[in-house]
């Protein structure tokens, strides 16, 4: 699904660009630049260049591939997968450990798994072509809500204090790891089950959390991301978005409007700092002129 905003373009490094237009990985685009195959023409220039990696592009530059334009981009890929556990979640596992490969050979071309769970934890993951999407979703001032279900071997009662030192945070190496909410959701003579929901992404943070309050984990399931559910969806299976539910994400995370202010802010100050370096650009700051973002 392709979404127009109706905004101007943005001016995109190079590399993001053939990215996105090619549905290709960093690491190819990368080697398509170090083999020489990659060229930008330019309204300034009718000759054919070749730009550094991390030169900006604008809409109006065309950009080749062995000389052949690069033409459009195409749709943008969502899907979520219920990760079952002893499942690296990495592309490729070097170590030649079951990871992610086998997922995203059956996926849409250019899919890119967001964020990670650990090998132990099941769950949901959420795969995608579009790096804005991606990065909103990461981002922790999107405050992207995260829902874990948790297997203790621990008996808690509803005023036992570690449930609410796991809202009020729990000190780790300096920092405060902290739970948006956390109640018990089924328990037994042996065992709770928990569900807990952050908004952080600590590595392992869930595991540290537990461990430092001596709650005895079994097993972590991540059963939602932001708006995303992992009902109907079997271990070790993946489905396509819907558009009402890429819309609901998007949603979720603050809106493709507040992500675009924050790069065009971004953008600002490059400007400033290339002019501050006795180098200005011209072409981006005609851009930024005619963008209603103060600077």
């Amino acid at each position: 699904m392709t979404i127009n905003d109706g905004s101007r373009p943005l001016p995109r490094r190079l590399r993001k660009r053939v990215a996105e237009r090619l549905a290709l990985s960093l690491q190819l685009v990368d080697e398509h630049w170090q083999e020489g195959r990659l060229r930008v023409i330019t309204p300034q220039s009718a000759r054919p260049q070749l730009l550094p990696l991390e030169a900006l592009v604008f809409h109006d530059d065309q950009l080749l591939l062995d000389g052949a334009p690069i033409e459009g981009e195409p749709a943008k890929s969502y899907a979520l997968l219920n990760k079952p556990t002893q499942v690296t979640s990495t592309v490729y596992d070097p170590v030649g450990m079951t990871d992610l490969s086998p997922y995203l050979r059956q996926m849409p071309r250019g899919c890119f798994p967001v964020g990670r769970l650990d090998r132990e934890t099941s769950g949901l993951l959420l795969f995608t072509s579009d790096g804005d999407l991606a990065n909103a979703v990461l981002r922790p001032d999107h405050e992207t809500s995260k829902t874990y279900w948790l297997w203790l071997d621990d008996v808690l009662e509803p005023d036992d204090p570690r449930l609410a030192q796991l809202c009020q945070g729990v000190p780790h190496h300096g920092q405060l790891l902290t739970a948006k909410h956390a109640r018990i959701s089924a328990q037994s003579e042996y065992a709770t089950e928990l569900e807990l929901t952050l908004t952080q992404g600590k590595k392992r943070q869930i595991r540290h959390m537990c461990r430092l309050l001596d709650l005895h984990l079994q097993h972590l399931h991540r059963s939602r991301i932001g708006s995303l559910s992992d009902a109907g969806l079997a271990l070790g299976h993946w489905r396509l978005l819907s558009p009402d539910e890429v819309e609901a994400l998007w949603l979720a995370v603050g809106g493709r409007a507040r992500l675009r202010q924050r790069k065009v802010l971004a953008l600002f100050r490059l400007a400033r700092a290339a002019r501050a370096a006795g180098a200005p650009n011209g072409r981006l700051e005609a851009w930024l002129s005619q963008e209603p973002v103060a600077g």
